[in-house]
């Protein structure tokens, strides 16, 4: 666990009105993909703090997925906390790799596409909205083919708003009692004020093990384990 104050250094127009941005990484920030940081603006009054995801990691750098909160300029002062909760887990054996945001953007899941191009995987992308600057060798798909994925993938990570996950075995084809045919992940996009401080509860979720909290037991699910 890191607290550090860091500079943000800059806004990035990503597409379609999205704005991120990067900082320097701290010192021994183990930033993997999936994980986030507990954010506070000083220069402006905040109430709470706004959860951070990479879009992408590098070992000085973090370029930080939007949105960011539209009062930030380039040059506040962040004081951040984390790197916090539990992220993406790449299988050894994975050949071939499904990434799907559903009714979001795609730029929380694009840290894992680093070690699947290092891994020499086969990458599609499900997506609505198609980043800039993706490598050549990420097929870029259409949300309709998302049904096709469970049985040609060996992993897949989705990105899920809280508000979809009732729907997310039909989206991807699979009945409800159905296992979905290979491994997969969802990051839940949920409210996590308390970045796991508080036990709140605000970001609570059933599993099939009972209630689990986002914050700190998330944000990144086996889909399996979700009682949808």
């Amino acid at each position: 666990m890191v607290e550090a104050l860091v500079e943000l250094l800059e806004l990035r127009l990503e597409g379609e009105g999205l704005v991120g941005g990067r900082i320097i990484a701290p010192p021994r920030l183990a930033m993997k993909p999936g994980l986030y940081l507990l954010a506070h603006c000083l220069s402006i009054a905040e109430t709470l703090p706004t959860p951070l995801f990479p879009s992408m990691i590098n070992d000085d750098e973090i370029l930080l997925a939007p949105p960011l909160p539209a009062a930030w300029l380039p040059g506040a002062e962040l004081s951040i906390r984390g790197p916090l909760g539990k992220g993406f887990h790449l299988p050894a054996t994975t050949r071939r790799i499904a990434l799907a945001a559903l009714d979001t953007h795609p730029y929380r899941i694009l840290p894992l596409l680093a070690p699947a191009l290092a891994a020499g995987l086969e990458i599609a992308l499900f997506t609505p909205l198609i980043p800039p600057g993706l490598p050549p060798e990420v097929e870029v798909l259409s949300l309709n083919s998302l049904p096709d994925a469970p049985a040609w993938a060996d992993y897949m990570a989705l990105d899920v708003p809280w508000a979809v996950l009732p729907q997310l075995r039909s989206r991807l084809g699979v009945a409800h009692d159905r296992p979905l045919g290979c491994q997969a992940e969802a990051l839940v996009m949920a409210p996590m004020p308390c970045g796991g401080l508080a036990d709140c509860g605000v970001c609570a979720l059933k599993t099939r093990q009972g209630w689990k909290f986002t914050c700190k037991d998330g944000p990144v699910f086996d889909i399996e384990s979700l009682d949808i």
